[in-house]
């Protein structure tokens, strides 16, 4: 935290025009940091409370519980003042109460009581509701974004409904979907190289993606000016960059192409260079034995 976050934005702040100051930030570790305090909290109830006894509820049940957590973030949204939704560097109490204390809980529940077991024998029709489900969810979050920055026909979806309604609901069929996805798919014995290799470095990607995508989005712009793109760094909102209208002369977002370009860049660039620089930067000393 004293170190990711304060690069990321010091690179960020030179290649911009901004300012250089030292601004602390806790990155990527802000949710280490939480998980930290939910484990010494968990600590301390486990000393009094009994162990909760409970086999895995049916997908499609657990499907209503995410509804109901949906229904306990959109509350959180727009009932926590803004002032505090950020209290103890929680990323928005919102996503605390909806999804982090829940699926802590829950998964200290699962793995007393070996959930993974019947994620493992999940019934074949079942298997595919969920996934289906996801993909639903994935085209939605799609149109929703896509829409916001490049006008989609005959597609009007309100944002700030969707985006105070959708994560724990989407969360529970994604979070069941990719455990068992995985299960099926790259827990080989022995597993493969590569699946072996991916799962030990990422908890390093999740710290260093950042900065690395933040290298290619800079490469991206660097490209467009050597294309001769004119392109503005807002003064007031930091890091938004946008184009030059010729027309006009004023502000402008970049044309259509060049955004949906650069997301493909970055998307594709990001996953090739993140998860190998991962690998190795855990075989160096000291990093070796905390990553």
């Amino acid at each position: 935290s004293l170190l990711l976050g304060p690069i990321l934005g010091l690179y960020c702040r030179a290649y911009g025009g901004y300012p250089l100051d030292y601004v602390w930030t806790a990155g990527p570790p802000w949710f280490i940091l939480w998980l930290l305090n939910f484990t010494m909290i968990y600590a301390v109830i486990a000393q009094f409370a009994a162990p909760v006894k409970m086999n895995m509820p049916h997908p499609v049940i657990l499907l209503l519980f995410g509804a109901f957590l949906s229904a306990a973030f959109y509350g959180a949204a727009v009932g926590v003042p803004e002032v505090w939704s950020s209290l103890g560097n929680m990323v928005m109490w919102k996503f605390g109460i909806g999804l982090y204390v829940p699926f802590f809980t829950a998964g200290i529940i699962a793995g007393r009581n070996d959930w993974m077991k019947s994620v493992e024998e999940m019934e074949t029709w079942c298997v595919w509701m969920l996934r289906t489900i996801v993909v639903g969810f994935w085209i939605l979050m799609f149109l929703e974004a896509g829409s916001g920055i490049i006008p989609i026909p005959g597609v009007n979806i309100d944002a700030g409904v969707l985006e105070n309604l959708l994560p724990p609901i989407y969360a529970v069929p994604m979070t069941l979907t990719l455990i068992q996805f995985f299960h099926q798919y790259f827990n080989g014995t022995p597993p493969s190289k590569i699946a072996k290799s991916a799962g030990a470095a990422a908890y390093t990607v999740y710290i260093i993606h950042p900065l690395i995508y933040n290298v290619w989005i800079i490469a991206f712009i660097a490209i467009l000016k050597a294309a001769g793109v004119s392109i503005w760094w807002s003064q007031e909102q930091m890091f938004l960059y946008l184009t030059i209208d010729p027309a006009t002369g004023a502000p402008s977002l970049l044309p259509g192409s060049y955004i949906w370009a650069g997301f493909l860049w970055t998307f594709f660039l990001t996953q090739l260079t993140v998860w190998p620089l991962a690998h190795y930067m855990r075989q160096l000393p000291v990093l070796n034995k905390i990553l």
